[in-house]
């Protein structure tokens, strides 16, 4: 089996694992639309490869792999990026909603006036 194969294969895997997720709500359409992209994109770079290797060429470039490598090394910086800006927004909603939490409990549940009392230490027996 050739690479190409087995490449289109895996980006074709890809694509039904994405769209099996969404299906059952276990990724959001937002990064299947990602993943989706990046499947398709893999499956381009397997068809275009003549193209690659003509481009990878024209800028002085060994191999066209080399090129393949560079553009997937920048899209995980990207993806990796979005995620980072992601994550910083759900911190602040959580935030967010802690703090009305902790509002809405202080309502519902003041704090008692009278102070709570110690328990009164056990009297220890004599020693002799």
């Amino acid at each position: 089996m050739s690479l190409e194969i087995f490449v289109l294969i895996i980006g074709v895997a890809n694509v039904a694992v994405v769209l099996e997720f969404v299906r059952r709500r276990k990724l959001a359409e937002s990064f299947a639309l990602l993943w989706t992209c990046v499947a398709i994109g893999g499956l381009l770079l397997v068809l275009a490869r003549p193209l690659i290797d003509r481009f990878s060429s024209y800028v002085g470039v060994d191999a066209g792999t080399s090129i393949v490598f560079s553009l997937a090394i920048l899209l995980l910086l990207v993806v990796s990026m979005y995620l980072s800006v992601h994550i910083t927004a759900l911190e602040d909603k959580v935030e967010a909603l802690a703090e009305e939490l902790a509002v809405v409990r202080g309502i519902r549940q003041p704090p008692s006036t009278a102070p709570a009392e110690a328990p009164e230490p056990a009297a220890e027996p004599d020693a002799e």
